[in-house]
């Protein structure tokens, strides 16, 4: 079974950031002796372009990132790899967590959202009891209790996150009738057993809202995962850097025949 995982999404070319914590993650799989997993989290395909996942094999050729499990091409993901041939399993996520009633649904868009919440985080504002599951064109929201607190464990000590402060009553299924982020994720590492995660420190309320479905679906998750959340690398602006094909995306890089050596 893989130690840990490199997971990109491929919604756009990756960046300095994103090779920041492949090269991270390749060490600490080193010291550990671990073996690393090519997750490529495909389950929103309003962004899926097939350049952009070959991106992510050239990408990692680039760097000289070996990994032992996972596909090893374009063809090769689509066929036997991508997130959607695993959606019964995320669906039975869903399902259990309906049978807790620990879900609800909601209506309203991120556009409506932003303008009713401060700071764009719905936590049951308006909530429309009305609204059935079953509806067409309804989000699933999970109801996260006010003050509810996740410890995260990392390599290097306890982080204390307020679930319902930092990402209130979060979507598992959206509109599209689709799990969301957060149930995939938890489900495919949970599915192969993954040991070490290792992300930017902007994901810590994401961990905590996976380790919030976790115990919501009383999994042993908790037992035997470790995270690292590490500082991001920003732009010379100092902003976070997003996936473009700008002068900072790895592609541009290649292109320019630079040598990885170059980047930090």
């Amino acid at each position: 079974m893989p130690y840990t995982r490199i997971a990109p999404t491929p919604s756009g070319y990756l960046h300095r950031g994103n090779a920041h914590n492949f090269l991270l993650i390749q060490r600490l799989a080193q010291e550990a002796d671990g073996d690393i997993l090519l997750r490529i989290d495909d389950i929103d395909r309003g962004r899926y372009r097939r350049e952009f996942v070959q991106d992510i094999f050239d990408s990692l050729e680039w760097l000289g990132i070996e990994y032992q499990y996972g596909p090893r091409s374009v063809e090769e993901f689509e066929t036997n790899w991508s997130q959607h041939l695993r959606l019964d399993r995320y669906y039975k996520m869903l399902d259990a967590l309906r049978e807790k009633n620990l879900v609800y649904p909601c209506k309203y868009s991120r556009n409506q959202i932003q303008q009713m919440t401060s700071g764009g985080i719905y936590r049951g504002e308006n909530r429309d009891s009305n609204l059935s599951l079953d509806d067409e064109g309804v989000a699933w929201r999970i109801d996260v209790p006010k003050g509810h607190q996740i410890n995260i464990g990392t390599k290097e000590s306890t982080h204390h996150i307020d679930v319902y402060q930092s990402m209130g009553h979060f979507v598992v299924r959206k509109k599209d009738g689709l799990p969301a982020y957060q149930i995939a994720s938890l489900s495919d590492d949970i599915e192969y057993g993954i040991e070490l995660i290792v992300r930017g420190v902007d994901l810590m309320p994401s961990t905590a809202a996976q380790l919030y479905l976790a115990d919501c679906l009383d999994t042993d998750f908790r037992r035997w995962i470790t995270f690292h959340h590490h500082p991001l690398v920003l732009s010379a602006s100092g902003e976070k850097l997003s996936k473009s094909a700008g002068s900072e995306s790895l592609l541009a890089q290649r292109q320019a025949g630079l040598s990885p050596n170059t980047l930090f």
